[in-house]
């Protein structure tokens, strides 16, 4: 039995929103993204509807490029997307086979771009290895580390599992700012090195229940969230 194409699945779906008759001609284009990335749009000099998808999706099952269509589809002509469509399209985009060529994507098509570690007050690497002995055995290897290009205005610090860095937010390199915080926000993104994402039926728990509770065991830590609050917005 031969399996429908990309296409004819997305012109099945449009089928099913529109009368038969007015259903525009559909292209569905799978593109070198750095991330699991989708979109489609109708395109008025073609009259034709454009998709493109990230070729990670090339090899998905059918009945995930049905979901797939019926979202994108779905949003494009205002409704609401039924929630079967997206609880199955998110339960193989958190998959671990997913999840691994994710990463291999971002891995190998993205770049990582981030300030030296050693910034105008701190270091982070020197940093790095006092929490590491304070708080884990020394236990945690040592991803990349680095100051974001610009201080953002919510985000203090993330951990990149795709190239294995941990990025702090630019504007807790200040002599203005606690140490204290910046030691609990490293801390914190040290913790997604040591309890990795868990997922949860069809969902991915970055935070899971141990990650929250060794959070907490932080000397300081409410002081360190009011301090964080307080520093908000950035100027």
């Amino acid at each position: 039995m031969r399996t429908e194409t990309a296409n004819e699945i997305f012109l099945r779906v449009v089928r099913h929103l529109i009368p038969r008759g007015d259903a525009p001609s559909l292209q569905v284009r799978f593109r070198p993204f750095a991330g699991l990335r989708l979109n489609a749009r109708y395109d008025r000099e073609s009259k034709c509807i454009l998709a493109n998808l990230s070729d990670i999706l090339r090899d998905a099952p059918p009945e995930v490029m049905e979901a797939v269509a019926t979202t994108l589809l779905w949003k494009m002509y205002g409704k609401r997307v039924p929630r079967r469509a997206n609880k199955l399209y998110r339960r193989w985009v958190n998959s671990p086979a997913t999840q691994d060529k994710m990463l291999i994507a971002r891995r190998t098509r993205g770049r990582k771009h981030l300030l030296p570690p050693c910034g105008r007050v701190h270091d982070l690497e020197a940093l790095f290895d006092l929490l590491n002995r304070r708080h884990f055995g020394a236990a945690l290897r040592k991803p990349a580390l680095g100051w974001s290009l610009h201080a953002a205005r919510r985000q203090m610090g993330h951990y990149d599992p795709a190239h294995d860095a941990i990025v702090i937010n630019r504007a807790l390199d200040r002599s203005g700012v606690p140490r204290m915080a910046l030691e609990y926000v490293l801390y914190h993104e040290m913790l997604h090195l040591k309890h990795p994402v868990r997922l949860q039926g069809s969902r991915r728990c970055v935070h899971t229940p141990e990650f929250l509770a060794e959070e907490r065991r932080f000397p300081g830590y409410d002081e360190a969230q009011r301090i964080l609050q307080s520093l908000q917005p950035w100027p």
